[in-house]
């Protein structure tokens, strides 16, 4: 899995709201608290179904969701 993408405070939320393919389709408590949002995903040559993954932040650095998407 590689680190692809960092997104803080209000895009963070944006971003984590928003649903797939386009982002993370967090619920509103996750989104609530999430300050930064990183994307990590697998690689084309990786075996199996391509993915990205979402991590949600709080502002203390507790990780408060994760979600996994088909795809990129």
């Amino acid at each position: 899995m590689n680190f692809l993408a960092k997104a803080k405070g209000q895009l963070a939320r944006a971003d984590a709201a928003a649903q797939p393919p386009f982002g993370a389709g967090f619920s509103a408590e996750i989104v609530a608290k999430t300050e930064v949002l990183e994307v990590h995903g697998s690689e084309f040559s990786s075996p199996g179904i391509d993915y990205c993954e979402f991590r949600a932040f709080d502002a203390r650095g507790n990780l408060v969701g994760t979600k996994r998407v088909d795809g990129y």
